[in-house]
């Protein structure tokens, strides 16, 4: 009896919380609010202070929550204990008048809000370079096979972004973004997403000194700097990541 009543224990310890009502048929009014409350939203939050400021996710688990309806994707990463790990903007579907309007990173943990509020870059010697620098239009279009062009989106001094969209249709889609100094703390961010069965190749292994899929994007640390970089409408992408990094790194 002693046994039993130590599993129960034990499984109660361990349970997750009550499950996040999920929602549906998400209006196109509902949606348009999320940006101004995502960016209110602070990684470090459990995630039911994250839902009290969003609103019901549209799909989630214990260990993910997803605000997706229309042209939004919002992903929340959650720690075994709850707490949000990592925000993540998937910005693939907005426009360029959307993009301008956010008021926060694309991806954040509580390291990198922490260093872009001390502003990192500062410590750095000498200027650094913006992202679409870093890959010309040219190189990316013989890197993903047709003809792209490339937009900079530049917002912090911790941080800067390229976006590379097709000349002609939707795709190929390319966003590349730098944030200076925040590689330790963002692949500590995601070291749960790392585990994988033993005996199971990784396409992204050797691409800088750590990578990681989170989500659609691909975290590469650096030394101390990390690299995002997200493909859409590419034939190859672990491929196409390695080139585009191998082009940026000595840029950097």
């Amino acid at each position: 009896m002693k046994r039993i009543v130590l599993g129960v224990l034990l499984l109660a310890a361990i349970r997750p919380g009550p499950p996040v009502a999920i929602a549906a048929d998400v209006s196109q009014a509902v949606a348009d609010t999320w940006p101004a409350k995502w960016c209110q939203a602070q990684p470090g939050s459990t995630k039911e202070e994250l839902v009290a400021v969003m609103g019901p996710p549209t799909s989630g688990s214990a260990e993910f929550m997803s605000w997706s309806a229309h042209q939004y994707q919002f992903n929340a990463f959650l720690e075994p204990d709850g707490k949000v790990r990592q925000l993540d903007i998937n910005q693939h579907s907005l426009s360029d008048a959307e993009k301008t309007a956010l008021e926060c990173d694309k991806i954040r943990t509580r390291g990198s809000v922490a260093k872009h509020a001390q502003t990192p870059a500062a410590t750095r010697s000498g200027p650094t370079p913006r992202a679409c620098t870093l890959v010309s239009e040219k190189e990316m279009s013989a890197i993903v096979g047709a003809p792209v062009v490339a937009e900079a989106n530049d917002r912090s001094a911790g941080r800067t972004e390229c976006t590379y969209k097709p000349a002609g249709g939707s795709f190929p889609y390319v966003e590349l973004s730098v944030d200076w100094g925040d590689g330790e703390t963002a692949m500590a961010a995601t070291g749960m997403m790392e585990q994988r069965e033993p005996g199971i190749s990784n396409p992204y292994d050797g691409i800088g000194d750590q990578a990681a899929v989170v989500g659609p994007a691909l975290m590469i640390r650096t030394g101390k700097d990390l690299v995002t970089i997200t493909l859409t409408g590419v034939s190859d992408v672990p491929a196409a990541a390695k080139r585009i990094f191998d082009t940026a790194k000595p840029r950097m």
